[in-house]
């Protein structure tokens, strides 16, 4: 759809809808993120540098664009993954 505004000028509006997993993550995100991520880590014993630490990383984000906002929801939620 093409919308012009008074000034004469116009631009493209898009259709699709903005959804979370779209929006960027701030550094109070990041930093949330991380310490449930070094808890984790921590917890099962394992190294940040993993592939198994990455893929909790990547699950942590996918929950915390969901709205799984709690850090305590969010550890528990890695730690039934693995």
């Amino acid at each position: 759809m093409v919308m012009i505004a008074p000034d004469g000028t116009y631009g493209v509006m898009l259709n699709s809808p903005v959804l979370p997993r779209d929006l960027p993550l701030f550094s109070d995100d990041l930093d949330l993120l991380s310490g449930v991520l070094d808890n984790v880590c921590k917890d099962r014993g394992f190294d940040r540098n993993t592939t198994a630490a990455e893929s909790i990383g990547a699950l942590l984000i996918q929950l915390y664009r969901q709205g799984v906002r709690d850090q305590g929801k969010l550890a528990a939620l890695a730690k039934a993954y693995l």
